[in-house]
């Protein structure tokens, strides 16, 4: 199980960013995790993988992976549960890849050290998953360097080098945002499959995925857990202020459809 109990984390100038936040994965489950903008989400992430900025500090709490406190582990202890014990996606697929060195070059390192596999075999279970995430074309991808692909396909292809992985538990940073509806979708399934062998806390305002794949959804503001429960329970009985105009928000969206949908069958 990963845990985060009590977690709260200070930014140089005196904000809290955190405050008292607990939660926890375990494994064969998705737990999601919404919020507005700014509202600590990111920064829970980045304190479990140990990639908290310099100007911030963890001042209270703890992170447990499987009974290890891990928030008291040394930078090379926690870069070594990276990838293989705890597997990231990225908010922004295009800060995830290094701009000067081609994608192919990049997967095959990092599947070869992190699962001390040949460079052959790191290419073909490359390809594996990069054909699952609905990216075929898959030798000129792999030749090609991050700023000749779009946002999308980088996307895919940081979450088809975590899928390979085979991480325990997956943290996923609004991975559906710069996906299209289809691709959305092969997203979901392979989300929804991937649980069965790993936990995953899924960050996202996406509510159709939220509602699709998480147990249960916790809501963050301020730092604080605020309210906790089903995405449905959340939508028709909101308790705090940002869930009641999420559920708002997601009501005209609703109701916007059906008016088009009324239009087309009327038309």
């Amino acid at each position: 199980m990963l845990k985060v109990d009590g977690l709260s984390v200070k930014a140089r100038n005196g904000m809290l960013l955190l405050d008292n936040a607990s939660l926890a994965v375990a494994s064969g489950h998705i737990i999601g995790l919404t919020g507005a903008s700014g509202s600590g989400k990111t920064t829970l992430l980045k304190s479990i993988m140990g990639m908290l900025d310099r100007n911030c500090s963890m001042i209270k709490g703890r992170i447990v992976v499987d009974n290890e406190e891990i928030s008291k582990l040394g930078t090379k202890e926690r870069r070594e549960l990276c990838g293989k014990t705890i597997g990231f996606i990225p908010q922004n697929p295009m800060t995830a890849f290094d701009p000067r060195v081609k994608i192919g070059t990049q997967m095959r390192e990092t599947l070869s050290i992190r699962l001390g596999i040949s460079k052959s075999d790191a290419d073909s279970l490359n390809a594996e998953k990069l054909m699952a995430l609905n990216l075929k074309d898959c030798k000129r991808i792999l030749r090609s360097y991050p700023g000749q692909l779009s946002g999308g396909m980088l996307q895919r292809i940081a979450v088809a080098l975590m899928l390979a992985l085979q991480p325990e538990y997956i943290l996923a940073d609004e991975p559906t945002s710069a996906l299209d509806e289809d691709n959305r979708e092969i997203l979901t399934r392979i989300l929804k499959k991937q649980r069965e062998k790993t936990g995953i806390l899924f960050l996202s305002h996406d509510v159709d995925a939220l509602s699709a794949l998480c147990e249960t959804v916790f809501v963050m503001e301020h730092g604080k857990i605020t309210e906790t429960g089903t995405m449905e329970k959340l939508l028709s009985a909101p308790r705090e202020k940002w869930t009641r105009e999420f559920a708002a928000a997601h009501r005209k969206v609703e109701e916007r459809n059906f008016i088009w949908t009324e239009y087309e069958l009327n038309a």
